[in-house]
């Protein structure tokens, strides 16, 4: 998936084009309501290493569909002053991460559309995250900010905490981390991300399988590279002799329990992809904040 900041460029110029008058606040949340789950996921995967990996990916994995986007966006449309033109800004802002994500090579990867009706993933695979378009997209997130510098720096929160609003915000989100535990079981059916081909270790053999950006390490007593899965686990991977990135992605297929033989793969490089997105993330919080500030002076 393309980064935040990549994110920002789109969403931004995107809205702001049909609507002016859009507050940039909500545009920024929109920006990031799909990857919501993926970060607290991050925060849990490092507060408790002993999690199943594989059942808080098919978690997440619900979370971030457009269905469950549209939810979370409808709760914090309640806690604005315009409530149908904020979640309209949320709903369109998610939309339009869910569009964009899917452009982006991502072995294993895709987003869902059509959830929960559909658990077919829609992927169009166009270009690397290691490429031009995405060095574009994101230093136009940049230029996007920096053009709105002067509206960021006296915009206002456009909130109203009402009790029944809050109220009702509180059962939506209520509603949006308990209602995916009953669509969890269709991913794994549907073997989204090959979580069913990796979780079922006993048959796994002569199973195709693809995986995304994972933790690779080497291993100098079995002269091999070892791939981290979802859950943590190691597994060997043959037909790879050098790398320069600790992090790839992988085609291939099991030819033992734990043992993927290559067919291609592809280096990933994560510093950039990560940085660009802490900093977007970060310039949304600021943004907040700012709005925060200027509402008390």
């Amino acid at each position: 998936m393309p980064n935040t900041l990549a994110h920002i460029a789109i969403n931004g110029f995107s809205t702001k084009k049909i609507s002016a008058s859009s507050s940039l606040l909500w545009i920024y949340l929109g920006c990031i309501i799909p990857d919501i789950p993926w970060i607290i996921r991050k925060i849990i995967s490092v507060l408790s290493p002993s999690i199943n990996g594989y059942d808080l990916q098919a978690y997440v994995i619900v979370q971030a569909t457009l269905f469950f986007s549209i939810i979370l966006s409808f709760s914090f449309s309640l806690f604005s002053k315009n409530i149908l033109k904020t979640f309209l800004i949320l709903s369109f802002g998610s939309l339009l991460h869910l569009l964009l994500d899917p452009i982006q090579i991502k072995w294993a990867n895709g987003v869902h559309l059509f959830a929960p009706f559909s658990w077919d993933m829609t992927t169009y695979g166009i270009f690397w995250p290691e490429s031009f378009i995405t060095y574009l997209m994101t230093i136009s997130g940049v230029i996007f900010f920096v053009f709105y510098w002067k509206e960021l720096k006296i915009i206002k929160p456009n909130i109203l905490f009402k009790k029944i609003n809050s109220f009702l915000a509180f059962l939506i989100i209520l509603i949006y981390f308990v209602l995916p535990l009953i669509f969890m079981n269709n991913v794994v059916k549907s073997d989204n991300h090959f979580i069913s081909t990796l979780k079922i270790e006993n048959e796994r053999i002569g199973k195709y399988v693809e995986m995304d950006r994972k933790d690779v390490t080497f291993n100098e007593q079995t002269n091999s590279y070892w791939i981290k899965s979802f859950n943590k686990d190691l597994i060997e991977l043959k037909n790879i002799e050098r790398l320069y990135s600790n992090r790839i992605s992988i085609k291939g297929r099991f030819i033992s329990n734990n043992l993927i033989s290559v067919i291609e793969y592809h280096e990933n490089w994560e510093a950039f992809r990560d940085g660009a997105s802490y900093l977007g993330i970060l310039l949304i919080i600021f943004s907040w904040i700012l709005a925060f500030r200027n509402s008390l002076k």
